[in-house]
């Protein structure tokens, strides 16, 4: 991909599964990164991966991006990012009525705020560069609703608003934003898709699971190489997209 070699990204939800396929691609590419996440130890070991793999610059950060001072902070110390990627947090299954109100707030703070919280510490900067780009890995219940998932679908239609709405200004001041809503992804947090362990879980992913296209999950390094696009200088005329990685599954019933 044109025009990466030497840039900096920043990536939230860096240590494994989207974060850290997406930090392996960029750093096949020759940029410098910066991986962000809650577990120290986990970074340590994505960033010596990264360090052996590609012989990139890795700096890492354990941080909890959920309180907003913490994203200002993360902000200030790194405004000279080039490529932000949005990646981290998740919000668990369940309808309404079964939300429970505190760790939906905890959880749409992780995701959703996090997102918007560290975007606005770092937009600033790419504007007054006239350069920058800004992605965010959202999830496709964004687009495909679903009331028995409530919370992460509202969570991901509100980040897909920001997305388009943000992307829509930004190119007056150089900047992209943009968005990937990945589908059903073979992770460590899909896992238990393929191994159900509750009654539960088997009959709400069964037929999921059968009608899946191409009958599988689709590989991190799928979403990853959507990022690699949308991050170089192929996608310059790219914003206020958000690009679903999902192989049409929305529209399968």
């Amino acid at each position: 991909m044109d025009g990466l070699k030497g840039k900096r990204a920043l990536i939230t939800g860096g240590s494994k599964g989207l974060g850290l396929a997406i930090a392996h691609a960029l750093a096949s590419k020759g940029c410098s990164l910066c991986l962000v996440a809650r577990d120290r130890a986990a970074l340590e070991q994505a960033r010596q991966q990264l360090v052996d793999d590609h012989a990139v610059d890795v700096v890492v950060r354990a941080e909890d991006l959920s309180r907003p001072e913490r994203a200002s902070a993360l902000g200030a110390d790194f405004p000279e990012t080039d490529i932000l990627v949005n990646c981290a947090g998740a919000i668990g299954r369940g309808s309404l009525t079964e939300l429970d109100p505190g760790a939906f707030r905890a959880a749409f703070d992780g995701k959703v705020m996090s997102t918007i919280m560290l975007t606005r510490a770092l937009y600033p900067d790419m504007c007054s560069r006239r350069s920058g780009v800004i992605i965010n890995i959202i999830g496709i219940a964004g687009e495909r609703l679903n009331p028995k998932s409530i919370g992460t679908t509202t969570a991901n239609a509100a980040l897909i608003a920001f997305t388009k709405a943000l992307g829509a200004e930004s190119v007056d001041y150089g900047v992209r934003v943009v968005g990937i809503n990945p589908g059903l992804i073979r992770t460590g947090r899909t896992a238990s898709l393929l191994d159900p362990k509750t009654e539960r879980d088997r009959t709400a992913y069964a037929s999921l699971l059968k009608n899946l296209p191409y009958g599988r999950m689709g590989e991190p390094s799928e979403v990853a190489a959507a990022a690699l696009f949308l991050a170089s200088e192929s996608a310059t005329y790219i914003s206020g997209e958000v690009l679903a990685v999902d192989a049409g599954s929305r529209f399968r019933m």
